[in-house]
């Protein structure tokens, strides 16, 4: 969904979706489920700036199959990732001379390449040979942290 004003625009968009392998019926881990995400521009500000502002909400997807191999159809046994929240703000001054300056920034809270990873706890006595055989093993979601920013940016154009 869009609208256009005369001084900007706003855009709205959301999908759903639950995906999974045509042959089997199970879960993909991994694919996306939830996208929302909240966009709009403001173009008549004062001494002519710009304002951009977007926020993007991505839900809890499925990351691995979980504990229970043998009912993979049951959602309450899959591993769930995080949901990741962004909220993007942007502000430039645009104007007719040769510079032009903006101030960037992301508030981000969530987590990225969301998957699942094995480790083992422990290697059944007596055990030798190339890879250990392993009498606990653990999975846990893991994760690279959205890290919170802000920029300036400093622009200037040479010759005519």
């Amino acid at each position: 969904m869009r609208q256009n004003f005369s001084y900007g625009s706003c855009q709205a968009t959301f999908e759903q979706a639950d995906v999974r392998d045509l042959d089997s019926g199970q879960v993909l881990p991994e694919a996306t489920g939830l996208i929302g995400d909240f966009t709009w521009t403001y173009q008549k500000l004062p001494f002519h700036l710009q304002a951009k502002g977007e926020f993007e909400y991505v839900g809890r997807k499925v990351v691995g199959n979980g504990c229970d191999e043998r009912n993979p159809n049951d959602l309450t046994s899959y591993y769930l990732g995080v949901p990741n929240k962004e909220l993007r703000l942007a502000l430039a001054a645009i104007s007719e001379r040769k510079d032009q300056c903006g101030v960037n920034m992301m508030i981000a809270r969530g987590y990225t390449g969301q998957t699942t990873e094995n480790f083992a706890t422990g290697c059944k006595p007596g055990y030798v040979g190339p890879l250990p055989v392993v009498d606990n093993p653990i999975s846990e979601v893991v994760g690279v942290r959205i890290p919170s920013y802000a920029s300036m940016n400093f622009t200037y154009r040479f010759g005519r």
